[in-house]
C-alpha cells in the first residue's frame, strides 16, 4: 500500500489570514470611492470651467 504524503496544514490557515487581511483593508479604504467620486466631479467642473471661458 502506499503512503499518503504528508499534507501542509499551514497552507490554509496562511491563506485565511492573506484573505482576511485583504478583506479588512478593503473595508477600511471603502471611503477610497467617495473620494475618487468627489475628484472626478471636481475635474469635470474645472474641465466645464475652462470650456467656458474659451467660448468666451
Amino acid at each position: 500500500m502506499k503512503e499518503k504524503p504528508p499534507r501542509n496544514t499551514w497552507i490554509p490557515i496562511v491563506l485565511g489570514i492573506v484573505f482576511g487581511a485583504v478583506l479588512i483593508v478593503m473595508v477600511l479604504n471603502g471611503g477610497m470611492c467617495e473620494r475618487y467620486e468627489r475628484r472626478m466631479e471636481r475635474q469635470r467642473m474645472m474641465q466645464e470651467y475652462l470650456d467656458s471661458m474659451r467660448k468666451r
